[in-house]
């Protein structure tokens, strides 16, 4: 089957891919100019319609807009910090953290962006500039767990510092931290222990305490009495006065420390070697539906998109050793193939929002079309 071509996960991040109005530009080195980022097309009005071609906006038929995406690392209190490799921040020595920036060249006295580097009319050679992009950063500031809210446009943070102790950071598209009137209005509580209906499965909630605007910092807080680890914590929000209420689960495994965050940009992360033959393929695809597995039982949501993106390219590998197959089983394959691509974005975006039900939903589809994968590849031909 072939691969997504519109909508792509661009760099990996999801969401919308609209520019922001600041831009600076930076004095990286010339190497890194001659490697020109990927080009893609982005709705003016719509970012979260990408492609990797040139067309239209399938939501308001807009020409798609050509941008140049790059990862860049920046700090996750001085975003004036920007370079191109991992590292520590200059400034106060936190961890860098990836971003997705889009690039432009610009000419003195012409206001267009350029999306290639090139010499101005005057001889002179263009400045590069970066711009921010919405959803482009998704780095735990304070060292807890980051989500998306439903609304594409709200980001939190929930942080577990200390026993007893839950903090909620608030966040725009750009990762930007809320303004007090913004944090003040949102209206959310913290749910400690919740019952299920073994017949119904609706849920009850039997203790839960509300989280208040704090006096000393940016953030919603809630004390309670200490839930041991690791700490399966639930957060209702809602953001907007008349807004629909959102779920997020937080699970800890260890008390939140913010200078611990790991700075390895996406790509690197979904690195993997696959191997030339189908045996060695379906065991690191068995090995990555046990890692979805574990994840889902632990509830560390934002960690699940690097086995469940693994897993969605080790079965379209796969499927191309099914080639010689009968033709029911080859169908058969196809079939299993297409529900883990389909799971692996679906666990994408839901580890993203932090809902543990879709989760739950993506990762038994993942298990059960893997599952199928290993009883057709083990039948005799």
């Amino acid at each position: 089957m072939p691969r997504p071509g519109i909508a792509v996960r661009v760099v990996l991040v999801l969401g919308c891919l609209l520019t922001s109005p600041l831009t600076s530009s930076h004095g990286h080195a010339q190497e890194q100019e001659q490697e020109l980022p990927p080009l893609v097309y982005v709705c003016p009005m719509h970012g979260d319609q990408v492609s990797d071609k040139e067309g239209t906006c399938p939501i308001c038929h807009m020409d798609l807009e050509p941008k140049r995406l790059d990862q860049v690392y920046t700090c996750p209190i001085h975003s004036v910090v920007s370079e191109h490799a991992p590292g520590t921040c200059p400034i106060c020595g936190r961890t860098l953290g990836p971003i997705t920036v889009s690039i432009a060249w610009r000419c003195s006295g012409l206001d267009k962006d350029l999306i290639e580097p090139q010499t101005c009319a005057d001889g002179t050679k263009a400045v590069r500039t970066e711009a921010s992009l919405a959803h482009g950063n998704h780095n735990a500031q304070y060292g807890g767990q980051f989500f998306m809210a439903a609304d594409s446009w709200h980001h939190l943070e929930g942080v577990y510092p200390s026993p007893g102790v839950f903090r909620l950071y608030l966040y725009d598209d750009f990762t930007k931290a809320l303004p007090a009137e913004k944090i003040a209005a949102t209206k959310a509580r913290l749910v400690l222990k919740e019952e299920t209906d073994p017949k119904t499965y609706a849920t009850r909630e039997v203790l839960a305490v509300p989280l208040k605007p704090s006096s000393d910092g940016p953030y919603l807080e809630a004390t309670f009495d200490t839930v041991p680890l690791p700490a399966a914590l639930t957060v209702q929000a809602v953001f907007d006065t008349g807004g629909k209420e959102q779920r997020f689960d937080f699970t800890f495994a260890e008390y939140s420390v913010a200078s611990t965050t790991d700075a390895l940009d996406p790509a690197t992360r979904l690195m993997q070697e696959i191997p030339d033959e189908a045996p060695g393929v379906l065991k690191m695809l068995v090995e990555r539906r046990d890692s979805v597995q574990s994840i889902t039982d632990r509830g560390a949501f934002s960690e699940i998109w690097v086995p469940a993106l693994q897993a969605k390219d080790l079965a379209l590998a796969l499927e191309l050793f099914a080639r010689e197959f009968p033709e029911p089983r080859r169908v058969a394959v196809e079939a299993a193939t297409r529900q883990i691509v389909l799971a692996a974005f679906r666990l994408d975006a839901a580890g993203d929002l932090g809902n543990r039900e879709d989760v739950e939903v993506g990762t038994r589809a993942l298990v059960k079309a893997v599952s199928e994968l290993e009883t057709l590849f083990g039948e005799s031909r």
